[in-house]
């Protein structure tokens, strides 16, 4: 029996929240997010022969009776449910529930952040296997166990052991996981192929053209200023928006992973790993060309921390005209020089990850950089007239006192200060301890 594969991507927050639709744009609080690690594990399947569909729950946020009417009309026998953070497990164990409801012997897959929490995802809903890291290579071992194996009533425990990346229950009733999965190298690593989602948009929302609503149209300064200008509306961000009013803003990924490893951070995949630039070109052309995009985000969590491949990257964008910002930039990556060679080459804005302004805490943290390393990117930044910004500080570490609060606050404002912007600090966040990262480790084994 050949198998019908069915991708879904899955709503993050409370069930009462997921139900009011992310599509169109402008509906919802949230905005909508391309299911992109779900359309690169399609595009490496397809490599292999491995045909399926994606259903993006997360941006069409179906209610039940669709679900169950969608899930009819597939008929799937593997459904892949990509749960990207640690807040999808209300709609993972609602929507398991469905399937199993309507298909008692479909397999269900669960990857995703979500994974990191295995333990409770196999024992309290009704999801088969975890695939824990990187997706394209034991989902698709997985594929080929499921067409040995095409009843889920009787697991091959020997054989599952020996694909890496997985969580299971075995045979003892024990939670089991074979380990970090294998990975893809840089050179196998492919753009996601849009057209996919596009279809999947038309088979389950009734409209392709969908997909143009994950592009924001550059007709609003100010959200023109938070999205792509990192909030500093510097010189050439007006001009920018006056040269590309009616045009669109889209995102790439231009590396996978981080070379950092810092303690509060949840780090989905080891190592680092960048895209060539004449891949990264290929679809920087399709985004100009079929979606009227002249400003691209860069949806990385380490940006620049390749010199070499940065550089490319930077004189494509100038090649093509496209304008450009990233966020999750260390300090220690950009000098005063490669910040003046990203300006030159069309660089609006940079984000940098500072997380706080005090030593002690930055050291806990494992930073790796100092507190006069943050002072001097900024400087850079505002001597070169880049649009940067300073709010993006955690408080709550492990060792984090009143004193150490004030400390972030000062710097902050110093800060604020350089940069010629008033003294509020508008986004500190909580630090959290979330499933696989350093931290929750940490305070799990006291």
């Amino acid at each position: 029996m050949q198998m019908k594969i069915l991708m879904c991507s899955v709503p993050d927050g409370s069930l009462s929240n997921t139900l009011k639709p992310l599509l169109p744009r402008g509906n919802h609080y949230q905005v909508p997010i391309q299911p992109v690690g779900i359309l690169r594990l399609m595009t490496w399947m397809e490599k292999v022969g491995y045909s399926s569909d994606i259903y993006d729950i997360n941006n069409l946020r179906p209610s039940d009776e669709e679900l169950i009417k969608n899930f009819k009309l597939t008929k799937p026998t593997v459904v892949g449910l990509s749960a990207t953070l640690s807040h999808c497990y209300p709609s993972v164990k609602r929507i398991t529930k469905i399937l199993r409801e309507l298909f008692p012997d479909v397999w269900i897959v669960v990857g995703g952040h979500l994974s990191g929490s295995a333990n409770v995802l196999l024992y309290k809903t009704e999801t088969d296997i975890c695939v824990v890291g990187d997706g394209e290579i034991p989902f698709l071992k997985l594929l080929d166990y499921f067409k040995l194996h095409p009843t889920r009533r009787q697991l091959d425990h020997t054989e599952l052991h020996q694909i890496k990346g997985l969580a299971f229950i075995d045979e003892n009733h024990k939670l089991k996981v074979t380990g970090n999965a294998e990975q893809l190298s840089a050179s196998d690593m492919q753009n996601p192929d849009l057209d996919k989602h596009r279809l999947g948009l038309q088979k389950f929302g009734g409209n392709g053209d969908l997909i143009h609503e994950f592009y924001e149209p550059i007709n609003n300064l100010p959200n023109l200023t938070e999205n792509l200008l990192q909030g500093d509306l510097y010189p050439e961000g007006l001009k920018f928006y006056e040269k590309s009013k009616n045009k669109k803003i889209g995102t790439i990924q231009t590396v996978r992973g981080c070379v950092a490893r810092c303690t509060f951070c949840q780090r989905y995949t080891k190592g680092y790993r960048v895209y060539a630039p004449n891949d990264l070109e290929s679809r920087i052309i399709e985004l100009k060309e079929k979606y009227n995009v002249r400003g691209i985000s860069l949806d990385d969590e380490n940006s620049l921390s390749n010199r070499t491949q940065a550089y490319g990257t930077a004189r494509i964008f100038k090649k093509h005209d496209i304008y450009w910002s990233c966020g999750g930039v260390r300090v220690t990556s950009v000098t005063y020089e490669d910040l003046k060679f990203y300006k030159e080459n069309n660089m609006l804005a940079i984000r940098f990850g500072i997380e706080s302004g005090s030593q002690k805490i930055l050291d806990i943290m494992e930073k790796k950089f100092t507190t006069k390393d943050v002072y001097n990117a900024i400087s850079n930044c505002k001597k070169l007239g880049i649009g940067t910004a300073t709010d993006q500080l955690m408080i709550g570490m492990p060792g984090e006192t009143k004193e150490t609060v004030i400390e972030s606050a000062q710097f902050a404002a110093s800060l604020k200060y350089l940069l010629g912007n008033d003294w509020n600090v508008s986004n500190p966040f909580l630090a959290m301890a979330i499933p696989r990262e350093h931290l929750y480790m940490n305070i799990a084994s006291k």
